[in-house]
């Protein structure tokens, strides 16, 4: 019979997440919150390629359901020891709830799933940091004077197609090409 060597040693299956500029290692899941987070998921028809109006309805949904047992609540389950820390640190209510929801969702389906739910701002676009009218603006200034400074004309778009290869006698002097009469 074969023996494997501890799964810890070759699988690190953790989530961190920066908040306002703090990293916070969140633990891994019990047993009971992973079925239970499963179990939410099969309830809200969420798959990890759920659009983002599919995670905020599902979100909102959850939200809405019955906490596991206990006293704790559904930020406290999810993020575990993490969420005292938050709240020590002064972490405000919204991005809490925004955490918990992410570590929902990696439970769900991976870190693509949380990924996709935290880098969309949970489903809200006005929630979205970086990627906001501001930044972009400041993005194509900073192209444009690149560009303009360098003197370098940038290339035109093409439809991905090439020109037709020069024959050898279009460099010389005569050689263009006209009407033949």
């Amino acid at each position: 019979m074969a023996k494997f060597d501890d799964v810890t040693q070759y699988f690190d299956p953790g989530l961190t997440l920066t908040v306002k500029g703090r990293d916070y290692r969140v633990p891994l899941p019990s047993a009971e919150l992973g079925l239970w987070c499963r179990t939410m998921t099969v309830v809200s028809d969420l798959d990890s390629d759920s659009t983002e109006e599919q995670m905020q309805a599902a979100a909102e949904q959850i939200a809405k359901l019955p906490p596991l047992p206990g006293p704790k609540t559904m930020p406290e389950h999810l993020l575990g020891d993490v969420h005292a820390r938050m709240v020590a640190d002064g972490v405000e209510d919204p991005y809490i709830e925004f955490c918990a929801m992410t570590v929902f969702f990696w439970i769900m389906g991976g870190e693509q799933a949380a990924h996709r739910y935290w880098t969309t701002g949970g489903g809200h676009p006005e929630a979205r940091g970086p990627d906001n009218r501001a930044s972009r603006r400041a993005k194509s200034t900073r192209k444009t004077a690149t560009a303009a400074a360098s003197g370098t004309p940038t290339p035109a778009s093409t439809s991905g197609t090439s020109s037709r290869p020069r024959s050898g006698r279009n460099g010389r002097r005569g050689g263009s090409r006209g009407r033949r009469s």
